[in-house]
């Protein structure tokens, strides 16, 4: 028996996102321990800034549900993963989530391994934007084994059943978190480390904004191909982590305390600055 995790970041009570992630789950077997989690339900606080996290015997010391939520994907043995695309982002209890991951990504061997899928539901053809990248970077963040991820159309509550293969599809992404043998199928012009479309191009050279990874573009004959020299140390790898969390995130750390008084006379003039507008009280 296996127990699966899943975590749903939608407002729709049976929505979309929803019956994707229960019908993944229940793709992975009926012996298995299901467990359910509304994100947007647990009070995870926005993250601080304060970098006090950054020692990775240190937890943060926001009292939320943030630990919560970590020690449930601790005792996972797969999560699914699943929200819809809201003004082609995912939806915003997602991102709260990403910027606490300053006091989680230098703990990433936690979590190393647990296999999980991402699933984006869509209203609009077109207006997938950036969400499916977000949900990956997610997973990629915590360390997770990312095995496989799509995206789905539908609007309207449920709408995603009157297409019988979304049901396939799905099903395939759950029987994929206990099948070890399981090989997704590369999409064209995507980065070959975190599976991202989304390019920048500087004229000459491609780069993927998400794990860094540079490639070239070449037109052989009437082809135009993408081609990528991905490094052993990309941003996921555990060498990046180490450098960006370990490395440069602490040095900064030292730097603002050896040059605090600095900083403070820097701010000063713009202190005084005081245009801040306040919500009225209710009588």
């Amino acid at each position: 028996m296996k127990r699966i995790l899943g975590i749903v970041a939608s407002q729709r009570i049976v929505g979309n996102s929803e019956i994707l992630a229960k019908a993944a789950m229940e793709a992975t077997g009926p012996d298995n321990h299901m467990e359910l989690i509304r994100l947007q339900d647990l009070n995870i606080k926005p993250c601080k800034a304060c970098y006090s996290c950054l020692p990775p015997d240190v937890p943060c010391h926001i009292q939320d549900d943030l630990n919560f939520l970590l020690n449930k994907i601790r005792g996972a043995d797969a999560v699914v993963l699943a929200a819809p695309i809201y003004f082609l982002g995912p939806h915003s209890s997602i991102k709260v989530l990403q910027d606490r991951f300053l006091s989680v990504s230098n703990k990433f061997q936690e979590f190393a391994g647990k296999p999980c899928i991402t699933i984006t539901s869509y209203g609009v053809p077109g207006w997938e934007g950036y969400a499916q990248e977000a949900l990956n970077l997610t997973a990629r963040f915590l360390n997770l084994y990312l095995v496989d991820s799509a995206k789905f159309l539908g609007a309207n509550p449920a709408e995603v059943l009157e297409d019988p293969r979304n049901l396939e599809r799905v099903r395939q992404l759950g029987r994929s978190l206990v099948d070890p043998s399981y090989q997704r199928s590369a999409k064209e012009y995507e980065c070959p480390v975190c599976w991202s479309d989304i390019l920048r191009f500087d004229g000459k050279n491609v780069t993927c904004p998400f794990c860094g990874t540079k490639g070239e573009i070449r037109i052989e004959g009437q082809e135009i191909k993408y081609i990528f020299n991905p490094e052993a140390n990309h941003r996921f790898s555990d060498e990046g982590r180490r450098h960006h969390f370990d490395q440069f995130l602490n040095s900064k750390k030292q730097e603002f305390i050896a040059k605090k008084k600095h900083y403070k006379e820097l701010q000063a003039p713009y202190r005084s600055l005081n245009w801040w507008v306040n919500r009225p009280t209710s009588e």
